[in-house]
């Protein structure tokens, strides 16, 4: 099993990625940055980018007591110490570098209580997480601060955690390789008369097993289902039978890193058409893994796989989405999707995943994860 010899990012590198984004404030011209982030297993990229914070509790309704539970807020002046707020279970003193760490159930008092300190009650703040901000907190802090200026500023973080350090990539290595051993364990589950549930928490417990932070779902869709590339539950109570496709996605994470992996298999010997939609879409995804380079754009990774589908007689039935980066989250930029232009860089990490689906057939899909280098 994994040893965990370290706990996520190491802090000196948090002091670096702070700076990084102070000179992203200087370009947008902005006094301050409040970054948010929610619950571990959610929505926590931008916020554990900058702090090593992990909120571990659920965020859940606000109610007159309670306006920010489950969330996590970093405040970044332009110049001065960060301030981080933490809800009420508190955080984790050995990973958070921050010195200046406050206790809230209310985060709004406390934004305007830190903000009159620094005198920046009019200043101009970029919203880092405006895509998951609540609306109940947005009215909150502009009722308690009706003279700053508040603006949206993802890219300012964003476009940082796009490109991944050498801890960051060790750590998605590592995250990586438990993938491997839960996808194994659930490989060897697709037998006839297990269910999908039965394949589910093989992967599940393997993941925990293996150092899993924690496995935010397990994905199996077998026989018609195959065909759907998500579907609610992830996993249900139907058997599996001989001949049938079976789709495996394992999702989790190690120390903060995520890891999302796919693999399709078949419960016995397939049959001719259903190696061959797994074999096109093995080397479709081989195709698009190699068209991974520095300068390159997500569009022409499409473009490269869905030429060999559209070759193989299957263009109709792939999908439009092929791909995004992973980190601190699961899905982050940049999307391998039709159509668009980000631009790759040396250090990203993508999982490359090209599919196809063929109603009343079977649906199949290879996902890796790779690190764009400069070869």
């Amino acid at each position: 099993m994994v040893e965990r010899e370290g706990q996520g990012t190491p802090r000196t590198e948090i002091g670096g990625r702070l700076e990084r984004a102070r000179e992203a404030m200087g370009e947008r011209d902005l006094d301050l940055l409040f970054v948010i982030g929610r619950s571990f297993y959610d929505r926590l990229g931008d916020l554990a980018y900058l702090s090593n914070h992990f909120p571990p509790f659920p965020a859940g309704a606000f109610t007159k007591e309670s306006r920010g539970a489950g969330h996590g807020v970093l405040l970044l002046p332009r110049g001065g110490e960060p301030i981080l707020l933490v809800d009420r279970t508190g955080y984790r003193e050995d990973l958070v570098p921050i010195e200046d760490v406050r206790i809230t159930s209310n985060i709004a008092p406390t934004v305007k209580e830190v903000l009159t300190e620094r005198d920046l009650t009019k200043a101009r703040i970029g919203i880092v997480g405006e895509d998951i901000m609540p609306l109940a907190l947005y009215r909150d802090l502009t009722a308690a601060l009706p003279e700053a200026a508040w603006e949206p500023a993802d890219p300012a973080v964003r476009e940082l955690r796009a490109v991944k350090s050498e801890a960051e990539i060790a750590l998605l290595r590592k995250a990586a390789e438990i993938a491997d051993r839960s996808l194994a364990a659930a490989l060897a589950a697709c037998v006839p008369d297990n269910t999908e549930a039965d394949v589910c928490a093989a992967a599940t417990s393997e993941g925990l097993r293996w150092g899993a932070d924690f496995v935010r779902y397990v994905r199996v869709h077998s026989g018609p289902w195959s065909t759907w590339g998500i579907r609610w539950p992830q996993a249900t109570r139907r058997a599996l039978e001989e001949g049938d496709v079976v789709r495996i996605d394992v999702i989790g994470a190690f120390e903060g890193y995520q890891y999302d992996v796919l693999r399709t298999t078949c419960i016995g010997e397939p049959s001719g058409e259903v190696l061959k939609i797994l074999e096109v879409c093995a080397e479709a995804t081989e195709t698009a893994v190699a068209a991974c380079k520095p300068g390159v754009k997500s569009d022409d990774i499409y473009q490269a796989s869905q030429a060999l589908f559209e070759a193989e007689g299957y263009g109709e039935h792939s999908r439009a989405f092929m791909g995004h980066g992973i980190g601190l989250e699961t899905v982050e930029a940049p999307l391998i999707q039709k159509g668009v232009q980000d631009v790759l860089e040396e250090g990203m990490v993508l999982c490359i995943e090209p599919g196809i689906s063929i109603p009343g057939v079977a649906g199949a899909c290879i996902e890796e994860e790779v690190i764009v280098r400069k070869d």
